[in-house]
């Protein structure tokens, strides 16, 4: 079952990604015709990560104490308000700009931004449950990757034909959309704790007990960590992404950039071609799970094994592939399975965890996928230097292969198929 305010989430942050891509492209493009300087626009990205990093940590403090859909109106308000003061201020400052209040600004809606993904996360098994939030969650992917893979291709072109500053006001008009259909948007656990409260007299007492509870602010911010560690599924879970991880982020497009030059000995032009066809597999994994999501239902966890070793196989191929096309096809078809696999380890993770505990818990995984990615992505890049993309890419097999080797070992956790049931409220209007 999905509710309609689930399509009114799906529908905002869509328009919330396109603003987002919009907006980044034309602050790079920006800030490096402005400073002519590649170290300078590259603080763009380490602001962007470092302020989500941080806003990851807080996150579960304004999770627990607001209601996920006003969160999401707030940070969609913040960011547009944000954005319009960086747009007033670069449109009245033609000449000579203070690319220190750029990265200001950048990294304001950036700490707003961190808020959004674990409240996103959470609000989605409160709006589709059974076998239509793994549906949801597909659809949430799929849309995703075409505006990654439309938004990076046409906002060029855009930049190209308006100029960056009009193109910043195209984005600044898609967030203050997002916000609107945000408005939208109810959240069905707040419609039971109102009713629970009006039928229960000691609620209050409940309740000053709870607020005398949430006083203690580290006490809440490691909450998450602890069910994070404690909870067999989410603990397997992270451990196997976290694994994965490490030869995952092989597919960023520097790497990418790297294989296609060493490897294929081919130009830039076909760093594009392999991000499209990447784009284009992750697209057509997210229909195959929406299509067989009945299927999938049954043993999800073993599917995202499966889906993981035929990754596996995929990578190797081409570690080892010297023919351009074929790498454009391995390339495609790698996306396919990594959709998949993430889809099913999303909803695994939704599905481990009471509702209340779900944002601190998706907060929590947010930071740690964060780090992991960072730290990765230092390692593979010593180790390509030293090594060569070749190597890099049969690592990142050896990686995926250990972390299905340990999802194995934690199979009995999840043959159970013990799964948190998520309040919803009744009647299809909400």
């Amino acid at each position: 079952m999905i509710k309609r305010s689930f399509y009114y989430l799906w529908g905002s942050q869509t328009v919330s990604n396109v603003a987002d891509i919009i907006y980044l492209l034309s602050i790079v493009v920006l800030v490096f015709t402005s400073s002519d300087s590649l170290m300078t626009t590259i603080l763009i990205p380490l602001f962007r990560l470092s302020s989500q990093v941080l806003s990851g940590l807080v996150a579960p403090i304004i999770l627990s104490r607001f209601r996920l859909n006003r969160v999401l109106l707030f940070s969609q308000l913040g960011q547009f308000v944000i954005f319009t003061l960086l747009l007033l201020y670069l449109w009245n400052t033609p000449g000579q700009k203070s690319f220190f209040f750029i990265f200001i600004m950048v990294f304001g809606m950036s700490f707003l931004d961190g808020w959004t993904n674990p409240a996103r996360n959470a609000l989605v098994p409160r709006l589709a449950t059974g076998e239509g939030l793994m549906r949801a969650n597909g659809m949430v992917s799929v849309s995703d990757q075409v505006v990654k893979c439309a938004g990076w291709a046409l906002s060029g072109i855009v930049i190209v034909w308006l100029g960056s500053l009009n193109t910043l006001m195209v984005a600044s008009c898609c967030y203050f959309v997002a916000a609107i259909v945000t408005s939208f948007i109810r959240d069905p656990l707040v419609q039971e704790e109102v009713r629970s409260e009006s039928s229960d007299p000691s609620s209050n007492e409940a309740g000053l007990a709870q607020e005398k509870k949430k006083g203690a602010y580290w006490k809440e911010l490691g909450e998450g960590w602890k069910i994070i560690w404690h909870n067999r599924r989410i603990r397997s879970l992270m451990i196997v992404d976290s694994v994965d991880t490490i030869g995952g982020t092989s597919w960023v497009g520097v790497f990418i950039l790297a294989y296609v030059t060493q490897v294929l000995h081919q130009d830039e032009s076909w760093w594009g071609f392999m991000n499209a066809s990447f784009f284009s597999g992750m697209i057509l994994g997210g229909l195959l799970v929406v299509g067989l999501v009945k299927r999938l239902q049954k043993n999800s966890f073993l599917y995202m094994l499966g889906a993981l070793m035929v990754y596996v196989l995929i990578t190797v191929v081409f570690a080892l592939n010297t023919i351009p096309v074929a790498a454009l096809v391995l390339f495609a078809i790698s996306g396919i399975p990594v959709q998949m696999a993430g889809i099913i380890r999303r909803t695994l993770l939704q599905t481990s965890a009471p509702a209340a505990q779900l944002p601190k818990v998706m907060a929590g995984i947010d930071v740690l996928t964060n780090l992991a990615f960072g730290l990765s992505l230092l390692f593979l890049g010593w180790y390509a230097d030293r090594f060569g993309m070749v190597q890099v890419y049969l690592l990142a097999a050896v990686m995926t292969t250990i972390a299905v080797l340990i999802g194995w070992f934690y199979r009995r956790d999840f043959q159970e198929n013990e799964q948190v049931d998520h309040p919803t409220a009744t009647g299809a209007g909400i």
